[in-house]
């Protein structure tokens, strides 16, 4: 495809876009929330429910088919590789890992996948992919997912390697990001229809994650959760629900996961995963017991080792689990508990039933020990 005809793909997904957002009848929100300024409304229970009578497993479109699973993906960071993507998909039971690309040759990413069975994955792949790597990867048995990773998704820039993925015969399964708002989700959206796929993924988030600064020294984004509010109606009113939604980063707890989903088919973190599944470079041990993590973002100078931090930084963890797979449980239970809270035994009803309520300073203090 040449260059022509991709700026008329962008400029055609430009005029679709801006006509949804005119044909928009909501007013645009003037204050974004966090996961922390807002929480879940009890309701009451017309049946007897469990934790163990839920369906916490949402279906998904990947590379070769449906797939239920459940709902949890760890993001694409350098320090979570194979080892990690085993450990949290726990034979089936837990989420699904993004393999990363930063600072990997093509050789090692194909056996990043590899070693990462019988775990299903998905693969990071930047803009100007060769179509020879392509070909290899998607021949992977156990590749589920490729995600596009860009800082900003709602980007003409994306068009060709969407149009080498295509060529490969994939017509789901691809994930697109991130965006921060319902122009570049309707932007987005409009890539993908006219590149040819018929499921695919939109992530969403904008500077939420632990270790980006995009906010703070861009000034560009806004709350998570309002964010994820505003484009989860925004798609339904325009009946674009052959995109999904995945929210990417802010998750602190197995609480913030659960307000995730209330408007998200799936959930991407990084630091909630941090653990002694993580690589052991980033793993800080004493006497042969692990005593820290140390957690970076993607655009850290750890990463791109240039003196650069315009949108990431680093932390070390003191707090940490054991290993994913201790890590997907607690979202399980919490994600259990919270439906039994709403008299929803699975993700449709949790989402159809619940209530947010904002919270003062003060409730958001009690909700914690004190």
């Amino acid at each position: 495809m040449n260059t022509q005809t991709l700026d008329q793909m962008s400029l055609e997904a430009l005029e679709h876009a801006r006509a949804a957002i005119a044909s928009y009848p909501y007013p645009r929100l003037e204050t974004y929330y966090t996961f922390a300024d807002k929480t879940i409304i009890p309701t009451f229970l017309t049946r007897p429910i469990s934790r163990s009578q839920v369906e916490v497993r949402q279906r998904f479109y990947t590379v070769r088919g449906t797939l239920d699973a459940f709902p949890a993906f760890g993001a694409s960071m350098s320090m979570m590789r194979s080892r990690f993507a085993r450990d949290v998909w726990d034979e089936g039971h837990g989420g699904i890992h993004v393999l990363p690309r930063v600072g990997l040759s093509d050789a090692q990413r194909i056996q990043d996948v590899k070693a990462s069975a019988p775990a299903l994955v998905g693969v990071a792949l930047g803009i100007h992919e060769e179509v020879a790597f392509l070909g290899e990867l998607l021949e992977q048995p156990n590749l589920a997912f490729v995600s596009i990773d860009i800082a900003h998704g709602a980007n003409a820039a994306v068009l060709p390697v969407l149009e080498k993925i295509r060529a490969q015969g994939v017509e789901s399964g691809v994930i697109l990001g991130n965006v921060g708002s319902i122009e570049g989700f309707a932007y987005a959206y409009w890539l993908m229809k006219l590149s040819g796929f018929k499921h695919f993924v939109i992530k969403v988030g904008v500077g939420p994650g632990s270790v980006c600064t995009t906010r703070i020294n861009t000034g560009v984004g806004v709350g998570q959760l309002s964010l994820l509010e505003e484009i989860w109606q925004f798609r339904n009113h325009c009946g674009y629900t052959d995109a999904q939604i995945i929210s990417d980063g802010g998750v602190n707890s197995s609480g913030d996961f659960v307000k995730a989903l209330t408007r998200a088919e799936g959930v991407m973190m990084g630091k909630f995963f941090a653990s002694g599944s993580f690589e052991d470079e980033v793993l800080i041990k004493k006497d042969g017991h692990l005593e820290g993590v140390l957690l970076f973002g993607m655009a850290s100078s750890l990463v791109t080792e240039k003196r650069n931090y315009i949108e990431g930084s680093s932390q070390t963890l003191k707090a940490f689990h054991k290993d994913a797979r201790e890590a997907v449980s607690r979202l399980r239970e919490g994600l259990q508990s919270a439906m039994t809270y709403v008299n929803a035994t699975n993700l449709n009803e949790f989402r159809g039933n619940v209530r947010f309520v904002l919270n003062s300073a003060a409730a958001i203090t009690e909700a914690g020990v004190h």
